[in-house]
């Protein structure tokens, strides 16, 4: 018989995290709707954490444990529950992202989820700011230049 390990068990806690947020609609601040291109705002927010190699490592481990099922291990869109929400998710390897590239909006899109659909689930109860900022300064590091 095969036991979880300490990260499996780790890894399907967030999953059913998301889940359950999916489906609860959580009360985001976006809940009229994630404007496409960002907000305003967004891009002037300015991302309190620098993009330090530390910064960078701790935000591919929580990427790993909590973005990778969908966005894939190399955040192309190509992770095992792609389907689960009836689109394809997000390659983030791209240049520009559909709700702002500004480091504000990814914030906002991770913190917030996309409304109305929750597509992209609501994070920011089960992930401090400061780790979303971590997370940030990865998907900075991945993104290809246009």
């Amino acid at each position: 018989m095969r036991t979880m390990t300490t990260g499996c068990r780790a890894f399907i806690t967030a999953a059913a995290a998301g889940v359950l947020l999916a489906f609860a609609g959580s009360g985001s601040a976006n809940a009229q709707g994630t404007p496409i291109g960002g907000t305003p705002g967004g891009a002037a927010i300015q991302n309190p954490v620098p993009p330090t190699e530390a910064s960078v490592a701790a935000g591919h481990g929580i990427y790993l444990a909590m973005c990778a099922a969908c966005h894939g291990e190399k955040a192309d869109g190509h992770g095992r529950a792609v389907g689960d929400y009836g689109k394809r998710p997000a390659n983030l390897t791209l240049p520009n992202y559909r709700y702002g590239t500004a480091d504000g909006d990814v914030f906002d899109v991770i913190q917030n989820g996309v409304e109305p659909s929750l597509a992209m689930p609501a994070w920011g109860d089960a992930v401090g700011e400061t780790d979303i900022w971590h997370l940030v300064n990865y998907l900075r590091s991945v993104r290809k230049d246009e």
